[in-house]
């Protein structure tokens, strides 16, 4: 049971650490140099290399990789009430109504790209289908993948015919212009409450019918994208992939083929996408599609190629720094929300729009430093994060004990 634990603590340290990857530049400059490389940043090759890299290797992949575990944790935390002859249903419905809330507090208050809520909301549906045999789970979860890869589709399909003032605003998430992007970096560097008042007004974006459709697909999307993962993840753990029970010649098989496939995939997206010069038409209809396919492939792979560094047995100190990362995942992902609007926001350093892509990956590797040490540090005196014990404590509506006796080892919490 302790190395299972161990292996799917690394697996969620890894995780979290990957998140600032994409998730900085978000945080850092208009949402439209997330997609598309030429939209706000000078051109160049460090630029197009920088994007090109990262696309291929970080985007929705460690954020698959966490929808996963979390989908994974949600039939562990099942098994263990009923080993216990206690009821599943009532924690699971309290941990994902608190989350829910928290994960609303923290889209609107902190970062609209919060993916606490879209996992709690999601977590009250798929609960209800973790009896079912692995292999069901796999085939739920293709099949709502492709749903999403389709609801992706119909984003392009909307939009090519879209003119005026319509097509205006949705350019504004791909491909804005000066004004839009003035208009973002004043609110971004602005006042806090400034900040909390566009988002619940949503901007510009649904301004008219025919964007608003858009936005709803796009969100659609999204939503169908992690209910996938969270499905494979639960499908992958009722298979001993995530239980720690494979043999080392699976998880190698596992990490080279879903690291083939889904490199490649995204790699044909990216020749797709810079052969029609980014266009925002080709982009949603096409473009983004072979990316959503290809960063599940590419997630499951680095499944197979971390329970694969696990079982070596090897480098034990690091491995042991990332597991209390992922010990402390609810707070970690908070945390990194809380230091980034301070580095970027205008209530903090305001740097937002200043930095560019190989700046902003300076930021993340210090930011992974940091978390390094702090969540090792932490858990020296406490048996878990300072989150987890806000999140177990509203869960079971009493106090959990958080501060480490002496000689009794931490309290394994996750998210």
């Amino acid at each position: 049971m302790q190395d299972r634990i161990s292996q799917l603590d690394l697996l969620r340290g890894v995780a979290l650490l990957g998140l600032p990857l994409m998730n900085m530049i978000n945080f850092s400059m208009p949402m439209a140099a997330y997609l598309n490389p030429k939209a706000y940043l000078p051109n160049g090759p460090l630029n197009d290399f920088l994007f090109s890299f990262f696309h291929l290797f970080a985007d929705q992949k460690f954020m698959g990789l966490f929808a996963m575990l979390f989908g994974a944790g949600i039939i562990l935390l099942a098994e263990k009430r009923e080993q216990q002859n206690k009821s599943a249903a009532k924690i699971h419905y309290s941990r994902n109504f608190w989350l829910l809330l928290i994960g609303l507090c923290h889209g609107i208050f902190i970062w609209e790209g919060d993916i606490l809520m879209i996992y709690a909301f999601i977590a009250m549906f798929v609960y209800l289908l973790r009896k079912l045999r692995g292999s069901w789970l796999i085939a739920l979860g293709v099949i709502t993948l492709a749903l999403s890869a389709y609801s992706s589709y119909l984003i392009g399909v909307f939009i090519e015919p879209l003119t005026g003032e319509a097509r205006y605003a949705t350019a504004a998430i791909f491909a804005p212009d000066t004004a839009q992007i003035q208009q973002d970096i004043e609110i971004y560097r602005g006042g806090f409450w400034d900040l909390v008042g566009s988002r619940l007004v949503a901007g510009n974006l649904a301004s008219s019918p025919e964007s608003a459709i858009v936005i709803s697909y796009f969100s659609l999307s999204i939503i169908l994208k992690a209910a996938a993962m969270m499905l494979l993840g639960m499908g992958l753990f009722k298979l001993d992939i995530l239980r720690g029970q494979a043999s080392s010649s699976a998880y190698k098989k596992l990490a080279i083929t879903g690291l083939a496939i889904g490199v490649t995939f995204t790699g044909i997206g990216l020749i797709w996408n810079y052969s029609h010069d980014w266009s925002m038409d080709d982009y949603f209809t096409y473009g983004a599609i072979f990316n959503l396919v290809g960063s599940t492939f590419t997630s499951i792979g680095y499944i197979g190629l971390i329970c694969l560094w696990f079982k070596l047995g090897k480098h034990l100190w690091i491995k042991g720094k990332i597991q209390s990362v992922g010990r402390m995942a609810f707070t970690n992902y908070l945390a990194q929300s809380f230091i980034c609007i301070y580095i970027f926001y205008g209530f903090g350093l305001g740097l937002y729009g200043e930095l560019t892509r190989i700046e902003v990956l300076g930021v993340c590797v210090l930011l992974g430093l940091f978390q390094l040490a702090y969540s090792d540090l932490w858990l020296k005196a406490f048996r878990m994060g300072p989150l987890e014990w806000f999140w177990r404590t509203l869960t079971y509506f009493r106090f959990a004990p958080l501060i480490k006796e002496r000689g009794v080892p931490a309290t394994e919490q996750r998210l």
